[in-house]
């Protein structure tokens, strides 16, 4: 029989390892031995089809016990009609000062592409400190190229369901010349581990659909997807937003569906798709949404004709953003919002 004190001692010892423990998910390291076959870009757009960005900001990268997702929403998203999770990532906030990446956050990451692979869905994995290196591109390239250097030896066996993006939404400092002179050296790092893999690509001005033009993507390279971002007409998408400026920030009650606005959206599209033709890459949508501040007729109206218009050309598409806002899932309801589900995908009952 232990004694009180050797038995306290145990108890405690038990918590502490617990409570180190706790706030990650079991680990789940990826494939040992390759499960990757080369795919098109073209055929991996028709596979990505319909998607939702997630994690982005959710206390889950930080602290696995403090997140919201649970492998039940990976189950949810794929039953209620997607078929991908573009998953949000600010790696820089990871890296050690020799730019090493924490092993605890690693190990979230992969629960993530395991899990979403468990459930039939592909995986973006997406780089996500576009503030950071817009503002600063001489600090962000070491931190950039490191980050990918970790990130596709660590997946390099993933299934081709798992595709990479590069940075989302370059802007500030880089503008296209400066973009195009320093993303060819990060994704000559990926293809050390990753030479056939998808990558996703766009162009600055925060993937503006009109920088597509100025993207020179290497032409060497038949395994690049070109992406665009899509929040036009911005004042109604953002209206009441805290981050956008005035006077959008402190305006409310803009409406949207006259039929103008309407064929703006199919117009705008058609311009992309024009692009994608003549240079040959295939497109997808990585992020569009309407701010939650806008009526919900309106916004399940925008949604689903941005969505079907994207379909229409041949896109896929991602939508912005599976919670924290312009939700598609209410954390603490636990369902979805269904106006907007239904937006995106017609069939769901």
């Amino acid at each position: 029989m232990l004694k009180l004190p050797r038995l306290a001692a145990a108890v405690t010892l038990a918590f502490v390892a617990h409570a180190a423990l706790a706030d990650d998910p079991a680990p789940n390291p990826p494939p040992a031995t390759s499960q990757f076959k080369e795919i098109s870009a073209h055929d991996q757009v028709r596979q990505l089809g319909r998607g939702v960005n997630v994690i982005g900001y959710d206390p889950f990268w930080q602290d696995g016990a403090r997140g919201n997702y649970k492998e039940e929403h990976f189950a949810k998203i794929k039953a209620a009609g997607f078929s991908t999770v573009r998953v949000v990532l600010f790696a820089f906030r990871a890296l050690d000062a020799q730019n090493r990446l924490d092993p605890k956050w690693l190990n979230r990451l992969d629960w993530v592409v395991a899990t979403a692979t468990k459930h039939g869905l592909s995986v973006i994995v997406d780089e996500h400190d576009f503030d950071d290196c817009s503002k600063d591109v001489a600090a962000c390239m070491p931190k950039l190229k490191a980050v990918w250097s970790q990130l596709a030896e660590r997946y390099r066996n993933e299934p081709n369901t798992v595709v990479f993006e590069l940075l989302n939404e370059p802007h500030g400092q880089f503008d296209a010349a400066t973009w195009n002179a320093s993303f060819p050296q990060v994704l000559a790092v990926m293809r050390k581990t990753n030479p056939t893999r998808n990558v996703i690509i766009g162009g600055v001005r925060w993937n503006s659909r009109d920088t597509l033009k100025d993207l020179a993507l290497p032409a060497a390279d038949k395994h690049l997807i070109a992406t665009f971002h899509y929040y036009d007409p911005f004042p109604f998408t953002h209206q009441g937003a805290s981050w956008a400026d005035e006077p959008i920030r402190s305006t409310t009650g803009i409406r949207f569906g006259k039929p103008a606005e309407i064929a703006q959206i199919d117009k705008d599209f058609a311009a992309v798709k024009a692009w994608s033709d003549a240079s040959g890459r295939p497109v997808f949508l990585g992020e569009f949404g309407a701010y939650d501040k806008a009526a919900m007729d309106d916004r399940v109206l925008w949604t689903s004709t941005v969505a079907r218009t994207a379909e229409k050309y041949g896109f896929a598409w991602g939508y912005w953003q599976f919670s924290s806002d312009f939700v598609l899932y209410d954390f603490k309801k636990n369902e979805f919002v269904k106006p907007i589900l239904k937006a995106l995908v017609p069939a769901t009952r």
